[in-house]
């Protein structure tokens, strides 16, 4: 994994601020059991640093403390984040070797969506089976759309000097 230089700890603060900001600005619906959270949209810069993960991670933290759902959402939630982003990094990394994003970002949303509906089943907020398909659902229709205009936001940051990785 790539060192945590000054620049990299700037791109992290970044991500965690831009998820933040973006779940409580939604924040009726980020919190609601189908949790549709726009923000998850910004997971995708995860495939150019895996040190992004933890912006996610605490980007996650900072605005689940507007959650419901308590303690668990401020642990598993940006541990899952944190771990997952990681994972789909390496799988993205070495196992597609850097093609197929969007599969990668699928992962994402399966482990995402694997936590969150484990954690609100926990607090009885409904069944596993019951929550899971929506959820993993949402986290799709997300997900999809993001991944080729962040690649593309990257091609023009590119031309214009701007590296991302």
């Amino acid at each position: 994994m790539k060192t945590l230089t000054t620049r990299r700890v700037v791109r992290i603060a970044i991500i965690a601020a831009l998820y933040a900001v973006i779940t409580l600005l939604i924040a009726p619906i980020a919190y609601s059991a189908l949790q549709f959270r726009i923000s998850e949209a910004i997971k995708v810069f995860v495939l150019f640093d895996p040190w992004l993960a933890v912006g996610i991670g605490i980007g996650t933290f900072i605005s689940n403390l507007a959650s419901p759902n308590g303690p668990l959402d401020l642990t598993l939630m940006p541990l899952t984040d944190i771990l997952g982003g990681l994972l789909v990094w390496a799988v993205y990394k070495l196992v597609l070797r850097r093609k197929a994003p969007a599969l990668a970002m699928a992962l994402y949303a399966l482990t995402t969506s694997l936590a969150v509906s484990a954690m609100l089943a926990i607090l009885g907020v409904d069944a596993f089976l019951v929550l899971f398909p929506p959820i993993l659902f949402s986290e799709l229709v997300i997900m999809a759309p993001a991944t080729p205009l962040i690649f593309w936001i990257k091609r023009q940051l590119q031309a214009r000097g701007i590296e991302l990785e």
